[in-house]
């Protein structure tokens, strides 16, 4: 009988750390799909500004189309490979996840959660490159004192941006070592269940054996 507690008690607790560790998955499944799609919203503009730009008439300045050129082809490719690597984390994770082998849910939680930064890092560098782009065709088609204003409005916007995200990440962030790792928790609690299942076999046993001394 209490074998058989045994054995549900630790199926219960596999089944729950089984759970918390889709819900995590679920998780990064929508950061990764929120991401993808912000990237290849700013693919199409790196597309729309390598296309529809115009050299400008003479003199032409080689050395700001060649600028303007690499950071909106270094969007471009970024921003792509962020959509790929998306596409890929989430497609491959959950079907590991789902129809891999025992243990398979936490293995593409760990993997999903180690290949983040790489995407992050992607997304962040699309996004300067496509703001540093848009400095680089201000001073190639307007004037000097347009260019100008238009490079303090986009600096200081990507300044504001970045300076919003190193806040708030901060102030969401926690160390590594803080993770609770439920399947320690788990392995723990199924490792001590012998010791709590005798507890009441001993607890019965001393009234029986009070008995039997009575008895006597």
């Amino acid at each position: 009988m209490l074998a058989a507690d045994r054995l549900v008690i630790q199926s219960s607790l596999k089944q729950n750390a089984i759970q918390l560790k889709e819900k995590e998955l679920n998780l990064h499944n929508t950061n990764f799909g929120s991401l993808g799609t912000q990237s290849a919203v700013l693919a199409g503009f790196a597309v729309t500004a390598l296309i529809e730009f115009g050299p400008p008439p003479e003199p032409r300045n080689k050395y700001l189309e060649l600028a303007y050129y690499a950071c909106v082809i270094t969007s471009l490719v970024t921003n792509l490979y962020c959509v790929a690597g998306s596409t890929f984390l989430s497609v491959f994770a959950t079907n590991l996840a789902l129809r891999g082998p025992d243990g398979s849910v936490e293995r593409a939680v760990e993997g999903m959660h180690e290949e983040r930064r790489n995407v992050f890092a992607a997304f962040a560098a699309g996004l300067a490159s496509l703001l540093l782009g848009m400095i680089f065709v201000a001073w190639l088609l307007m004037s000097s004192e347009a260019a100008l204003l238009s490079t303090f409005i986009v600096a200081y916007g990507g300044y504001v941006t970045y300076c919003f995200g190193k806040r708030t990440a901060k102030m969401f962030a926690f160390s590594e070592e803080d993770r609770k790792e439920i399947d320690d928790f788990v392995s723990t609690v199924v490792s001590r269940f012998p010791l709590i299942a005798r507890r009441p076999m001993m607890m019965n046993a001393a009234p029986a054996a009070s008995e039997e001394k009575k008895e006597v």
